[in-house]
C-alpha cells in the first residue's frame, strides 16, 4: 500500500464515516494514482467532473452548487447515489477542495441514515477537518430536505 499523491502533497481526504470519505477534486483525481484505502465509487459534487479516473472505480458527476439552496430532487439523488454505493463499497465524496459541498452532504447523509442529526455530524467531520467551512445557505437547505 503506497501514499497517494497528488503534486508534492499526501492524500488530504479524511474518512469521516465508516465506508465514507470527503475530499476535494484533486483526491478524486489521484486515484488514477493510486487507490490504498479502497475506494469503489467517487460521487463527485464538484461542477469540473473527474479527468483521470481509475478502472474499475465507479464515477458518479452530481454537480452541486456552493452556497446554493439545493433543490429536493438533487438532494435525493445524492442521498440514493451514496445509500446505493456505500452498501456495496467505500465511497469518496468529493467536491472542488472538501471543505463546503461535501461535508455538508456527508452530515447530511449522516442525518438520513439516522447515525447523528446534520450539525452534530458537521461538528464530527470539523474535528477531522478543522478547515471546512460549511455554506449556510447549503446546510439550511440540507435540513429542510431532511424533513
Amino acid at each position: 500500500m503506497g501514499i497517494m499523491r497528488k503534486g508534492h502533497n499526501a492524500w488530504d481526504a479524511s474518512q469521516v464515516w465508516v465506508r465514507l470519505w470527503v475530499g476535494g477534486l484533486a483526491d478524486a483525481e489521484a486515484l488514477a494514482a493510486g487507490n490504498p484505502h479502497g475506494i469503489t465509487t467517487v460521487v463527485s459534487l464538484s461542477e469540473i467532473p473527474v479527468e483521470s479516473k481509475r478502472r474499475c472505480v465507479n464515477y458518479l458527476h452530481l454537480p452541486v452548487e456552493d452556497d446554493e439552496p439545493m433543490p429536493v430532487q438533487q438532494f435525493d439523488a445524492i442521498m440514493d447515489a451514496l445509500t446505493e454505493n456505500i452498501r456495496w463499497g467505500t465511497v469518496l465524496l468529493n467536491c472542488g477542495v472538501g471543505v463546503s459541498r461535501a461535508p455538508s452532504l456527508a452530515a447530511a447523509y449522516m442525518d438520513a441514515c439516522g447515525y447523528k442529526g446534520i450539525d452534530a455530524a458537521i461538528k464530527e467531520i470539523k474535528r477531522l477537518r478543522p478547515f471546512i467551512h460549511p455554506s449556510n445557505t447549503l446546510l439550511n437547505s440540507l435540513k429542510e430536505n431532511l424533513r
